[in-house]
């Protein structure tokens, strides 16, 4: 059964990110939740990222991913990829699926985000935006997500060592 909005762009998203989870080191069990949060000049930095990747194009492994049209940053997009975080920083649970069962998507249509496409990159370890950018860079199916015309808006979060960027395009109103 596929969520309402599911279509095959998205569901191929989904599963090129499942199959790549990345974290440089070995994570830690938090002692408490961590409440630090991204700041807005965080979010924008990794925004700038994205985009001027997108503007020049570059290879994802062995695929070339010509220039595509840059993302915006989007609240409810940042609000789901906080939520996941959280939930994977409280559980110790690194994985895509919430530890409620929900993927990406079922958290998008549980805040009202009408979606047509969605995928999603997760992390855990890195220090700062620079360099969980540069881990998903390197990585082929996280690197797609990011060049993918699919996505017009993205959200990106942290809590602890846990690292989410959620992507997505809306449907259309008309």
């Amino acid at each position: 059964m596929t969520s309402p909005g599911f279509s095959i762009v998205s569901g191929v998203a989904i599963l090129l990110m499942a199959s790549c989870s990345l974290s440089p080191t070995e994570v830690p069990k938090p002692k408490a939740p961590d409440t630090y949060q991204l700041s807005s000049e965080e979010q924008e930095a990794f925004l700038s990222l994205v985009n001027d990747l997108r503007n020049t194009g570059c290879r994802c492994g062995n695929r070339y991913m010509p220039p595509v049209p840059a993302l915006q940053l989007n609240e409810s997009l940042v609000e789901v990829a906080d939520i996941h975080a959280l939930d994977m920083q409280l559980n110790s649970h690194f994985d895509h699926r919430g530890t409620d069962g929900s993927r990406v998507g079922d958290r998008l249509t549980r805040k009202g985000y009408n979606w047509r496409a969605v995928g999603e990159n997760i992390a855990a370890g890195y220090d700062d935006v620079n360099s969980v950018f540069a881990g998903w860079q390197r990585s082929a199916g996280h690197c797609e997500n990011m060049m993918s015309r699919e996505f017009t808006q993205l959200g990106i979060a942290r809590r602890g060592p846990y690292w989410v960027n959620t992507l997505a395009r809306p449907r259309s109103s008309g």
